[in-house]
């Protein structure tokens, strides 16, 4: 004798919330289709989906902006919440030169910081704060209480913030983006739900501007960004 399985989306659904492993899907980056839908991930030969755990950034946003402020004779540094290799989307890797909590003790001028190498110096202040996107950016980024408080004070202090691609709701979660016309990566319905969450008006344009706050579409749109964002930190006053 056979038993007829319950192949209807309810069954599927009822036995998910009952799943007492359910949670364990939110640890994992799920690939998302060109529709803004998570995609249905079929494992076959492969390493499985990838642990959030593996803090991943995308190369495409951060390389170009790296060598587009470095060119300019920017002192750049890297900031994360961990002292710890960061993955790119693509393979590479990056070491942050900073804690974030340290790029906070920084900005009002010469400060002593740990960056896990000993006790330095970091002198002057920070002009402008660019957060990069990335599958560990929902994670990571819009969670993180420290950015928002850094980001709030670099704000307050009339410097130029900007996010590209899946970091812009970071700028929504910190109260930044009430009211205000704002980008991101057109498909990520999760990234756009939490800017209107957050009050923000998303329009798909390549680059928004408003109070010193720049919001890029994706890493497209890098080049549209790059010099109306150095020119706006030239604008600020050395301190």
């Amino acid at each position: 004798m056979s038993e007829q399985f319950d192949t209807t989306p309810g069954c599927a659904a009822r036995l998910d919330a009952e799943d007492p492993l359910a949670h364990m899907r939110d640890e994992f980056v799920i690939p998302v289709g060109p529709t803004g839908h998570d995609e249905v991930y079929l494992v076959g030969n492969s390493l499985g989906l990838q642990p959030r755990a593996v803090r991943t950034y995308m190369e495409a946003e951060l390389d170009p902006v790296l060598e587009s402020m470095q060119a300019e004779g920017a002192t750049v540094l890297i900031a994360s919440n961990k002292l710890k290799e960061a993955v790119g989307m693509k393979g590479g890797m990056v070491n942050p030169d900073v804690l974030i909590v340290d790029a906070i003790e920084g900005i009002t001028g010469d400060s002593y910081v740990s960056a896990g190498k000993g006790v330095r110096q970091i002198k002057g202040v920070f002009h402008g704060v660019i957060l990069i996107g990335g599958n560990g950016a929902r994670s990571y980024l819009w969670k993180d209480e420290l950015l928002r408080l850094l980001i709030n004070d670099r704000h307050h202090s009339n410097m130029v913030l900007a996010a590209i691609g899946s970091a812009v709701p970071s700028m929504g979660k910190a109260g930044l983006l009430q009211s205000h016309e704002v980008t991101t990566e057109p498909g990520n319905k999760k990234a756009i739900a939490a800017l209107e969450d957050s009050k923000a008006v998303f329009v798909d344009e390549p680059m928004t501007v408003s109070n010193r706050i720049f919001t890029v579409r994706d890493a497209n749109a890098i080049p549209t960004f790059l010099n109306p964002f150095i020119e706006e930190v030239a604008k600020t006053p050395k301190k």
